[in-house]
């Protein structure tokens, strides 16, 4: 009987049959909560997003997920790609303009593969000349549109060499701080040594596979050290979720335990009513704590739910503000696709109902006291 009694009471107390009013009087305590768990969900997928998107662009844009001084083919597995490349530091000379380059000779097949899924490129149907690929950014910097000239000149073995070139792609700048003076040449305009680009697949770890190029006297360095303060930066932003998790788990035991009390004052005359029934001062308490944590974890859930919708709008709102003030996000990615971390966000709702029904449970201790 008291069973049923506590099973109907928070089904009351949880709206059920109660009016639209009702409801949202019941969620008013949790409010706060619920915006600040939207607002910090938001922040997590946000980072996680961006911090995941530079990762791989570093390796995209830079020298490859590992870089190699000799020839590594037989030591890679058949989900790598091993491209020859060959390096240079260049001018760009346009009819609106100057600029410096840092050239990349490859060949035909360099933007294959993956390359080919993971970077926007505009690229001209016939082939031309001396054919060159430059970044969005510098391209819009320098009024330049495919089939467009221009004169690159490279500075190699203490001379320099020009080269009549051809504008036939241009690649999104995703990354600006990496990629926008960043241009790609036919390796054969490029006369330093050759060096071998590994681009692993996204997520894998290049540790393994440098263990056996180094076992095999193979010289290689991943890009986690030829990179190591924009990877370091990657890291950082990474590091930043556990304070976001704690800071959330915090805020829910503080307003859950509001609530709790909100609840009481509230129900002072059911409480009564309650133990004429019979029911304990436990019972009672568990009730409560019932109601509270229930109450808890719906506005956790709405929060997150909200945080994830906000979150899907922010690559477009990030292409827009790159758009018009392209300086603002030099050290940010602008282009980007949302991952959602569903271990965090996992993560931050558990420890946020532990540490709220610890808070709750000493709040409702007043009960019967």
């Amino acid at each position: 009987m008291k069973l049923e009694i506590s099973r109907l009471y928070i089904s009351r107390k949880r709206g059920k049959g109660m009016t639209l009013r009702y409801k949202i009087s019941a969620l008013l305590p949790l409010l706060v909560l619920f915006s600040v768990t939207a607002a910090l969900s938001f922040a997590i997928t946000f980072i996680y997003s961006v911090s995941e998107r530079i990762d791989r662009m570093i390796a995209l844009m830079g020298s490859g997920t590992i870089l190699s001084l000799s020839d590594p083919s037989a030591y890679i597995g058949e989900d790598a790609e091993c491209s020859c490349v060959r390096y240079s530091n260049a001018l760009l000379y346009s009819e609106n303009g100057e600029s410096a380059l840092f050239v990349k000779g490859v060949e035909d097949s360099y933007f294959l593969g993956f390359r080919s899924d993971e970077i926007e490129m505009e690229r001209l149907d016939t082939s031309v000349m001396n054919p060159v690929i430059l970044s969005s950014s510098l391209a819009a910097e320098l009024s330049l549109s495919p089939g467009d000239r221009m004169t690159i000149l490279i500075w190699e073995d203490g001379r320099a060499r020009p080269y009549l070139c051809t504008l036939s792609g241009i690649f999104s700048s995703v990354y600006p701080q990496l990629d926008s003076y960043l241009a790609y040449l036919p390796i054969d305009l490029v006369s330093s040594s050759l060096s071998y680009e590994i681009l692993l697949p996204d997520g894998e770890d290049p540790g393994e596979l440098l263990r056996v190029l180094h076992s095999n006297g193979i010289p290689a360095e991943s890009y986690m050290t030829m990179y190591s303060s924009l990877y370091s930066n990657v890291r950082s932003s990474l590091s930043t979720l556990y304070l976001i998790l704690a800071s959330v788990a915090l805020l829910a035991a503080f307003f859950s335990s509001d609530a709790a009390e909100a609840y009481i004052d509230r129900d002072r005359s059911d409480i009564k009513t309650l133990w004429i029934l019979g029911l304990s001062v436990s019972q009672i308490r568990n009730i409560y704590f019932r109601i509270t944590l229930l109450s808890v974890f719906s506005a956790l859930l709405a929060g997150t739910v909200l945080g994830l919708g906000l979150s899907a709008l922010s690559p477009f709102i990030l292409k827009a503000v790159a758009y018009s003030v392209p300086a603002l996000l030099e050290y940010y990615v602008t282009s980007f696709s949302i991952s959602v971390p569903l271990l965090p966000l996992l993560a931050m709702m558990l420890l946020s109902l532990a540490v709220s029904a610890f808070s709750v449970a000493l709040s409702l201790r007043k009960i019967g006291s």
